[in-house]
This record gives C-alpha cells, sequence and structure tokens, in this order.
C-alpha cells in the first residue's frame, strides 16, 4: 500500500497533449513536429507512457504562439526562454505600435496599388484619414495621390485599372468623408462639375470635401454635363458660384468654346471657378471667371465671397 501511494507520487503530473493544445492554441501535430525537430517541448512520460505536459512547458508555448502571430518563425522562437519570449514581444508591441502611429506615405501607397491590394489601399486610406484629419489628408495625401498615379500612368509604370481602381477606392473614401456634412447649408454654394466630354470627376470629390470642411455648401453635379445644363442646375439650386475642373485631357478650344456658351447663360451675379491642370490655359475675359488652382486660391475665394456677403 505504501508502495502504490510512493508509485503515484513520484507519477507525473501535468496536462495531456489534448489538453495542452487546447490551452497554447497549438495543434498536437505541431506539438510533436516540435518535439522531433527542435527536441521541445519534451513533455515527461506517465506510466502508460502518454505525453505529460507541465504547467512551465505550457506557459512557454503560450508565449511561442503569441511570437508566432507576431510575425516570428518558429525557428526563431522555439528555443528561447520564457522570459526572453516576454522581452521579444514586448519590443514587437512597441515596433508594431510605431508603425501604427506612421502616416502612410503617397509612395506605400502607391506600393498598394500596384501590388492589386485594393483592401489594404481602401484600410491605408481610411489610417491616414484618422491620423491627419480630412483636410490634412486632402492636401497631404490624397491631392499628391491622384499627381502621382497620373505620373506613373504617362511613364507607362501603372495601367489603366490601376488608375481606375485608385480612383473608386479614393472617390468612396471621399464620398464618405463628406457624408458626415449632409444637411447642412451655408454660404456660398458651389456648383461643381465639368463640361462635356470631360469625364475626370476625382477633382470635383475632392473639391467638394474641402469646401465642406471650410464651411461651405458643395453641389456635385458630376461629369460630362452641357453648359446648358449646368446654368440651369446653378439658378435651380441657389448657386453663389459654379466650379468647373479642366483636366489636362480635355481640348481647350473645345473647352473655351462650352465656357463661352455656358457664361451667356449664366446670371450674371454668378462667379465662375475654373481649376484642373488646364485651368491657367483657359482663355477668357469674362470678369465672373476666376482661376481657383490650389488650395490658397480656395481659401482666398472662400473668404472673399464671405466678406461681400457680410456688407452687403
Amino acid at each position: 500500500m505504501v508502495e502504490r501511494d510512493d508509485a503515484a507520487a513520484e507519477a507525473p503530473q501535468g496536462y495531456s497533449i489534448r489538453v495542452a493544445s487546447r490551452l497554447t492554441g497549438v495543434s498536437s501535430d505541431t506539438l510533436r513536429m516540435w518535439e522531433r525537430r527542435y527536441g521541445f517541448p519534451k513533455p515527461l512520460r506517465n506510466e502508460s507512457q502518454v505525453r505529460v505536459y507541465t504547467d512551465a512547458d505550457i506557459e512557454r508555448l503560450v508565449l511561442i504562439a503569441r511570437a508566432l502571430k507576431a510575425g516570428y518563425r518558429s525557428g526563431e522562437v522555439i528555443h528561447r526562454g520564457s522570459e526572453e519570449l516576454r522581452s521579444l514581444l514586448v519590443a514587437s508591441a512597441q515596433a508594431e505600435a510605431e508603425t501604427d502611429r506612421r502616416t502612410p506615405t503617397v509612395e506605400s501607397l502607391m506600393n498598394l496599388l500596384v501590388l492589386d491590394d485594393p483592401d489594404g489601399l481602401r484600410d491605408e486610406l481610411r489610417r491616414s484619414v484618422a491620423l491627419l484629419g480630412p483636410k490634412q489628408f486632402l492636401t497631404d495625401v490624397a491631392a499628391p495621390l491622384v499627381e502621382q498615379v497620373g505620373v506613373a500612368w504617362a511613364a507607362g509604370r501603372i495601367a489603366i485599372r490601376h488608375e481606375h481602381l485608385m480612383s473608386e477606392v479614393l472617390s468612396s473614401r471621399l464620398r464618405l468623408l463628406l457624408s458626415a456634412y449632409d444637411g447642412r447649408a451655408s454660404a456660398p454654394v458651389v456648383l461643381l462639375a465639368t463640361l462635356s466630354d470631360e469625364q475626370h470627376g476625382l477633382g470635383l470629390d475632392m473639391v467638394a470635401l474641402y469646401l465642406a470642411l471650410e464651411g461651405a455648401t458643395p453641389r456635385i453635379l458630376g461629369v460630362n454635363t452641357p453648359p446648358d445644363q449646368i446654368a440651369e442646375a446653378a439658378v435651380a439650386l441657389s448657386a453663389d458660384v459654379v466650379g468647373l475642373s479642366i483636366s489636362e485631357a480635355s481640348d481647350l478650344a473645345l473647352t473655351e468654346a462650352h465656357v463661352r456658351r455656358f457664361l451667356s447663360s449664366l446670371p450674371t451675379r454668378l462667379e465662375v471657378w475654373v481649376g484642373g491642370k488646364n485651368a491657367r490655359k483657359l482663355n477668357s475675359r469674362d470678369p465672373r471667371v476666376r482661376q481657383v488652382v490650389t488650395w490658397q486660391d480656395m481659401d482666398e475665394a472662400v473668404a472673399r465671397l464671405r466678406n461681400a456677403g457680410s456688407r452687403a
């Protein structure tokens, strides 16, 4: 009887491989493979020669599993002790936090675009907004990204599908941000459109959000709009300004003809702001036409209209 009690006291105490797997999140097959390949874990054996894992084994395996999730390979961490693994995980968490604080760059966003990773691009744009705020996101990330995509496409470094993908993902993000200002109305009211045969509308989305952030009221009419329809919409929507985007791909002679036709139908009280790559090349002597090409131009134009309205 005494001998049986002594044998029971000496029998290894711990956890079966099935329980160890459940506690650590490491499969039984992986535990056996690590034992053969690395010599750890090295469980004890009970009288039935069944593997028995100790509390120390479980603790170390949990830390190894966490290190694997942090991106380490099994061969890099399997031989490390518990304290060393804890230090490694702390350093890894600090590095990850530092990475999360780092604002996405135009270069990093372009890399995601080239890799055909719309989900990654979408996530990085969202993170950029969270880190910078909508206005700085527009001026420091969105606008330079659009510029860089145009340069890369012209140089043949990306395909047209990449340009379309970026436009779709970025436009969705801009429209989502703009939706936060739905229902707010304050002067000036700016109707945004492109003329006939002008298909590039991403600039309208960026300008609309910038205007909303400045407290103005944007109304996006859209792309490829006949001049007379723009004039009618300006009246119907009580606009103070019509904003026209003129891209680098526009036919200047045709655009100038459209603008002349458009101005002839527009009430004289309304201003026309022209922006985009070819805005400075537009030849118009009508005093209502103003070039609003930079963000600073827009700040000054909005402030000027507000001051004029307060004096009226």
